[in-house]
This record gives structure tokens, C-alpha cells and sequence, in this order.
């Protein structure tokens, strides 16, 4: 998703640990429910009634044909939706399917139903174009007797990529990567993948946390990639492998969630390579941002490394994106909050961003809660080095609505940059969004006048 604004927050949980015939138990997925439920109260500040929790005997099949459904058809372009599923499922008939605590062994593919079904297709249909969806389930046989939370034949990614293509906000998490197992454990108490996600949502695991603040698609599914195989691997008597996989919308990148107080200090991120850029270069006459790297390869040390002697070189190509490119980015996200003023009401901050392969933009609008003053912050990054996810700092700016007033700065940028350079080469793109608080002014000066006659 482009943009952090929503509305409200609606949300389905099921968990499906004991079932009414004779199908496994899938141990602790009560447990992940419920803590599920509790990080949407406790941290996204969701409201109880907002949440559908479905444990055992409700989720019926009926309950996921009918309720869900309804509940998708009520979703406006301003709501968030989040789903999470812990249980069995399968792959059958081009379609992956979910088992349902009234499922019946004798006849699995007539008491399961169509995850396409009753979630992807109904969210395609509706209004709603936020949501995140969380499945602990795995890519298994159903009738292994395993410790792990398995499906009865591979599911097919394809199913789930062609659905987050079909929106710029939509991602799916999964468990575990199409043929393995997704494991609970006594230990934790709760599946292996769940635990680590709500460690990372709950803002507990530093390696999940972008700019000391941010849970995004992207750190989150690092994080979740390497630290629950890392886990089977150090702490458990599994032989088996379990690699979470995400499909996440076109935009790449966006905020799930933001973590108070929290701090990237202590990270134990592991990276394969370094990219060092020797200088940056703004070539303006020429359209071109230039950066040369130099490539290293990494020894086996964890992030952050602060001594590259040793490593080994490799050849790069130079960091090279067009100055019309990112400014055209600039002006879009800008128009995004434009539009966003003139359809919503909203308080305090909101969060913008527009995210590549090759730069970060991030937005904040804010008004004073006691002066009612408004500014437009935005900060460019673009992704040089390799060392930062969300890009290396170019420049950050704000605007002053009050004021009219534009300030670029480069303070805070990772490069010996000219301030003057920076604000002669991008202070155009604040153009439109400054005539329109202009007109704003006006508007509001009219009507009060108006009024005074």
C-alpha cells in the first residue's frame, strides 16, 4: 500500500484446533488466536466488536460460506481488513482450500471451502483495497501423523500472487514455502511462525523494526524468513524445514504497523553482500543520480559490520536512477495526499509512502492538536548501499501551511550533499500541493467574509 491512512480496522480470526471428527489436532492454534486478537486490541488499538474470533466449533463451514462474506460486503475504500487462519487446508482442483471444524475426513473435498471462495474473490468484489492476511498452515499431507499443522496436498502460490497483484495494498503471509511443514511448539506454546510474528508485531524483535519505528511488509517477512528456520534449527529436535513465504502488493513495500519506542539496536540481521557507495554524484544536466559502489562479500558476520577489511570484492553495477523519475514520485505522493484531504476527516498524523527497487519516499501530514496548524513532511531515500532497507537518506523536507513556507534539508543525509543544490533541484515538486492550501486559504477567507456581511 502507497499510503499509512485508513479508516477503521476489521478483522476475522479462526483457529481450528480440534475438530468434530476425526482429524488431528492442530496443537496451540487456540493460543495463536487468541494472541492474535490480543495484539489487534492491545497495539492496533482495534475495537473488540470489530473482531469476528472463531475457535473450534464456530468456524463452521457455513460460518466461513456465508458470515465471512458478509463480513467482506460491508468494507468500505477506507477500512483496513486483516485475516488470520491457523489449521489444516489443501490444494485440490486448481483452488486451495481451508478445512473447517465440521470438516469430515470421508469426504474432505466436499466439507473444506475455497480460500479463492470465501476471502480472495469476495475482497476483490468489495470496496475494501487494504488488508493483510495470515495463514499458519502448511503444505503437507493431513493424514501424516506429524507434529506439524499440515495440509493435505501443496498449495498453490499462484492463487495467492494473482490476488495481490490485483490491488496496490494487499499481502499474504504464509507459514511456511509450498511442500514444507509448519511446526508448533511445547516450548513457546504456540505454532513456531505465529510466535515470531506476534514477537515482531508486538515491536519485541528488533530485526523486524525499520528507522527504529516501522513493522513493514518487507522487515517483517525478512525477519519471519530467517529467524523461525534459524529457530527449528538451534532449539528444536525438528529435522524438517520451514521457510515463511509473503506475496505482497506491486508497491513492494508499506507500514504494517508502527512501534512505539522501539529500536533496531541489537539487530542480528545476516546479509550476503555489502554495497559501499564511494560517492554520489547529481548530475543534473544529464537527468541522472549516480552512485559508485563498491561490492563486498560477506564472511559470515551479522549486520551491522563495521570492519570490511578482509572481505571479499565483487563486481557491481553503479547505483544510477533519472532526477525526473523521482521527482514525478515526489509530486504523485503529494497529489495522494491532496486527495486524501479533500475525502477524509482525519486527526493528528497520517503516513504516506511510495517505495521501489530503487528509492523510499515517506510523507507525514500532521496537525498541531492545539493550533490546528498543519505541515506536509517528506523525506527521500534511495536504496544506494544495500545496508539500509528503506534506502539511505538523501533529504527530508517540510512544509508550513500556516507560513507557506518550504524547508529543505540535508542534516540528516547519509551523503555530503549542498543543501542549495538539493532544494534548487526539488523544491518545484511542492508546487501544486502549496496552490492548493493556497486556495484553501482563499476558499476559507470567502466564506468567512461571508459570513461577516
Amino acid at each position: 500500500m502507497n499510503s499509512g491512512f485508513y479508516g477503521n480496522t476489521f478483522a476475522v480470526i479462526i483457529a481450528v484446533e480440534n475438530y468434530q471428527f476425526r482429524i488431528k489436532t492442530v496443537d496451540y492454534a487456540r493460543n495463536d488466536a487468541i494472541a492474535f486478537q490480543q495484539w489487534l486490541i492491545n497495539n492496533l488499538k482495534v475495537p473488540q466488536e470489530n473482531i469476528k474470533l472463531w475457535l473450534d466449533v464456530d468456524a463452521t463451514k457455513s460460518a466461513l460460506n456465508e458470515e465471512l462474506q458478509y463480513e467482506i460486503s460491508n468494507l468500505t475504500e477506507s477500512d483496513r481488513f486483516i485475516f488470520y487462519y491457523a489449521g489444516h487446508g489443501f490444494y485440490d482442483g486448481g483452488y486451495n482450500k481451508i478445512t473447517t471444524w465440521d470438516t469430515h475426513p470421508n469426504n474432505i473435498q466436499e466439507t473444506t471451502v475455497s480460500l479463492n471462495r470465501i476471502l480472495m474473490e469476495p475482497l476483490r468484489n468489495s470496496r475494501c483495497n487494504q488488508c493483510l492476511i495470515f495463514i499458519d498452515a502448511c503444505a503437507s499431507y493431513i493424514d501424516e501423523q506429524l507434529v506439524s499443522r499440515d495440509f493435505i496436498a501443496d498449495m498453490n502460490t499462484k492463487e495467492f500472487s494473482d490476488f495481490v497483484r490485483s490491488s496496490n495494498y494487499r499481502a499474504m503471509f504464509l507459514s511456511c514455502s509450498r511442500g514444507e511443514k509448519s511446526y508448533g511448539s511445547p516450548e513457546l506454546g504456540h505454532g513456531i511462525w505465529t510466535h515470531f510474528l506476534i514477537k515482531a508485531l508486538n515491536g519485541e524483535a528488533p530485526e523486524a523494526v525499520e528507522r527504529e519505528r516501522f513493522i513493514t511488509s518487507t522487515s517483517l517477512q525478512n525477519y519471519l524468513s530467517k529467524i523461525v528456520p534459524d529457530y527449528i534449527k538451534s532449539s528444536t529436535d525438528i529435522r524438517g524445514t520451514q521457510k515463511p513465504w509473503a506475496e505482497v502488493s506491486s508497491s513492494n513495500t508499506f507500514i504494517i504497523f508502527e512501534v512505539s519506542g522501539a529500536s533496531s539496536e541489537g539487530s542480528n540481521n545476516y546479509i550476503d553482500f555489502i554495497f559501499i557507495p564511494e560517492r554520489l554524484i547529481i548530475d543534473f544536466e544529464n537527468d541522472l543520480i549516480i552512485a559508485h559502489l563498491r561490492g563486498l562479500e560477506n564472511d559470515g558476520r551479522h549486520f551491522p559490520m563495521y570492519d570490511y577489511e578482509g572481505l571479499k570484492e565483487i563486481d557491481v553495477e553503479a547505483y544510477c536512477i533519472r532526477i525526473s523519475k523521482v521527482k514525478n514520485e515526489i509530486r504523485k505522493i503529494l497529489e495522494e495526499i491532496m486527495d486524501f484531504l479533500m475525502e477524509y476527516e482525519w486527526e493528528e498524523e497520517v503516513i504516506f509512502e511510495r517505495s521501489d527497487d530503487k528509492f523510499n519516499i515517506s510523507a507525514f501530514l500532521y496537525e498541531d492538536d492545539k493550533t490546528r496548524e498543519i505541515t506536509v513532511s517528506l523525506g527521500l531515500s534511495l536504496k544506494i548501499s544495500g545496508l539500509h532497507p528503506m534506502g539511505d537518506t538523501i533529504f527530508d523536507s517540510e512544509f508550513d501551511v500556516a507560513n507557506d513556507e518550504l524547508k529543505i534539508y540535508t542534516d540528516s543525509s547519509d551523503y555530503n550533499l549542498e543543501e542549495v543544490e538539493i532544494q534548487q533541484i526539488f523544491s518545484d515538486c511542492w508546487d501544486e500541493i502549496r496552490r492548493y492550501f493556497l486556495l484553501q486559504k482563499e476558499i476559507e477567507k470567502e466564506l468567512l467574509n461571508e459570513i461577516d456581511e
